[in-house]
């Protein structure tokens, strides 16, 4: 029979690189989200099919590892299958390689959960998605269970701050996209290191982050207009990498919205690794 795989070829856009001249991690999430749209099309379910039957699917999970930063004209292949389906999720893979040579830039596994738009609650997965989908291949990465944090350990540095959500963040689904999370996540981690007095400078002189692993649980959407809390927590330092635990809550009423672990490595203009002490130099 044939398998679930997909490959979508596209071309890193000058709109796609971050200031580094890179493509970031939150459009390779949109790389993925949109290779996921596109294989499920090829198999016989656009969205028209999802919107005539009034179910879509959600990511509860993601986890995605950076190996290598595409650059501008870049030509990649997007490969997305299944590795897991059970009765309301999947298992949906994502790898990303250059096309020039097969170097493989960045992986992820994404847990979807199958919606009733009306009711918004989980339903069984349609039987012609399951007829379709219901073979299993090899995940790109181990899935995630659930991000769990660990606020009992004692943080080497911890900062909160807020944002609103805007409109231009949100997407047709009428909330913030999965992807813009990301956005904020990185963003505080860089707020938390100038908390703590560090010089994080753009035109070479200073090293910067690289992030590399992102684990993301979402338990509810941010809409515009919202006022989030993100605290960020710098739970453990090596020679050159970071691990940080970040939650994103509303802020008026409490509620989580999404929980996060994040890794990160210091690395020079020329993305060698390099360790703390040379990159954390104090203003």
């Amino acid at each position: 029979m044939p398998g679930t795989r997909f490959v979508y070829p596209l071309t890193v856009n000058l709109y796609d690189l971050d200031l580094r001249e890179e493509v970031s991690c939150a459009t390779l999430f949109r790389y993925f989200e949109e290779t996921a749209l596109r294989g499920s099309a090829h198999f016989g379910f656009p969205l028209e099919w999802y919107r005539a039957r009034q179910q879509f699917w959600v990511i509860r999970t993601m986890q995605m590892e950076r190996l290598c930063a595409p650059r501008y004209l870049d030509e990649l292949e997007i490969s997305t299958w299944i590795s897991a389906m059970a009765r309301v999720r999947s298992d949906r893979n994502y790898l990303a390689r250059r096309a020039s040579d097969g170097r493989v830039m960045a992986r992820a596994i994404a847990n979807w959960v199958y919606v009733d738009a009306a009711q918004m609650q989980p339903v069984r997965i349609h039987p012609d998605i399951v007829a379709v989908f219901d073979r299993r291949e090899k995940p790109a990465l181990s899935p995630l269970g659930k991000v769990t944090l660990q606020p009992e350990l004692p943080a080497r540095f911890e900062f909160t701050c807020t944002r609103v959500a805007q409109c231009y963040e949100a997407d047709s689904a009428k909330h913030v996209n999965n992807a813009i999370y990301v956005d904020w996540l990185e963003e505080a981690i860089r707020d938390t290191l100038r908390a703590m007095n560090c010089a994080l400078a753009y035109d070479g002189s200073t090293p910067l982050l690289w992030f590399y692993r992102h684990a993301l649980e979402y338990a509810r959407p941010a809409l515009p207009g919202d006022t989030v809390s993100i605290h960020t927590r710098l739970l453990r330092c090596g020679h050159s990498f970071g691990e940080w635990e970040q939650e994103i809550c509303h802020a008026t009423s409490g509620e989580q919205m999404l929980r996060a672990i994040t890794t990160t490595v210091w690395v020079d203009t020329r993305n060698r690794v390099v360790p703390w002490r040379a990159a954390v130099r104090t203003n």
